[in-house]
């Protein structure tokens, strides 16, 4: 599981295996807003961010279908997820 992400507006949001991936992927993303300030600076770029994940939603409590669950007859299983610590 990679432990870090870059977000930009016009890019998207991407994960990372390092912390220098994920800020060289910020700075290029500001690079472009930059390149492409022809009549002032998208307002977008101040959403451009990197970071560190901490926890992700992980499936937990996976079971069988009971009759007691209402399900449609083409779900075998129940589960639930839950946010676990990003090792």
């Amino acid at each position: 599981m990679d432990k870090f992400f870059c977000y930009c507006p016009d890019a998207g949001f991407d994960t990372y295996q390092t912390e220098k991936e994920a800020k060289d992927s910020a700075e290029t993303s500001i690079d472009w807003y930059r390149d492409n300030a022809d009549e002032g600076w998208d307002e977008e770029v101040s959403q451009v961010c990197w970071g560190e994940i901490k926890q992700t939603a992980t499936i937990c409590n996976v079971r069988p279908v009971t009759e007691d669950d209402h399900v449609v007859p083409s779900v075998s299983t129940i589960c639930d997820y839950q946010l676990k610590e990003n090792k």
